[in-house]
């Protein structure tokens, strides 16, 4: 697998607060986090998750969803407790999405609103699902999808790392292909993109790293109003 990573803190935020893990030699996971929280509290929330979240993967001896719901709750403690035992980062959290490749499946653990997107045979589709408020009431038939545009609740996610001292993560299991390509991202670049135009940038006959650089530089140009964080993950046999 091949992966190109990108992040900014955008034309407004004063501070990247997302924080993401690229995976070194001989690793199959890729990592996405968008911390909240007041003043470096963000920041320190999603990187603490990052850095928790991935050792336990490093321990594991195979993938599994096992290790995936163990590592996300021993992420959640770490960030619970600094954030009850340090008065700057009270009521800090994060989103957490990350994929796993094993032999014969793909592992994909989720909470809050970064987003998973899974391209094959040039289709793509939204793999994960969004822990908002906006997305519970589509969902629900009570706003529509234009509506949650520009809802006064559209930031307001429903779960998150280390706001609560248990969380429940979405774990599942996916199938796997060659040559499928994967796109986890903070919802500072989802916000910028309909779903078709993210299709046309992954499926454009370029590097992963122009198409990461397309992907970031016209989240910029539409606002940048966020911070943006991707990872292009290519499965063997994906795009160059």
């Amino acid at each position: 697998m091949k992966v190109v990573a990108l992040s900014e803190k955008g034309r407004v935020r004063p501070v990247n607060q997302d924080a993401f893990y690229q995976p070194k030699p001989g690793e199959t996971f890729a990592v996405v986090c968008d911390g909240m929280g007041g003043h470096r509290a963000g920041d320190v929330a999603s990187q603490l998750c990052v850095q928790e979240f991935t050792r336990w993967l490093r321990c594991a001896p195979f993938p599994s969803e096992e290790t995936l719901r163990y590592a996300v709750g021993e992420a959640n403690r770490q960030v619970y407790v600094k954030s009850r035992t340090e008065a700057d980062k009270s009521g800090m959290g994060t989103t957490l999405t990350a994929i796993w490749v094993a032999d014969d499946c793909v592992y994909l653990a989720h909470v809050g609103d970064s987003r998973a997107y899974r391209l094959r045979d040039g289709e793509l589709r939204q793999i994960s699902h969004d822990h908002s408020v906006v997305a519970e009431l589509m969902a629900k038939g009570v706003i529509t999808k234009e509506e949650a545009k520009t809802h006064p609740q559209r930031h307001y996610i429903t779960r998150a790392v280390g706001t609560n001292n248990r969380v429940e993560p979405e774990v599942s299991r996916c199938t796997l292909k060659s040559g499928d390509v994967w796109l986890l991202c903070s919802d500072g670049l989802s916000n910028y993109f309909e779903l078709d135009e993210l299709q046309s940038v992954l499926n454009a006959d370029t590097s992963l790293e122009a198409k990461a650089q397309r992907l970031m530089t016209t989240a910029l140009d539409r606002g940048g109003n966020d911070n943006i964080t991707l990872l292009i993950v290519a499965l063997d046999g994906g795009c160059a």
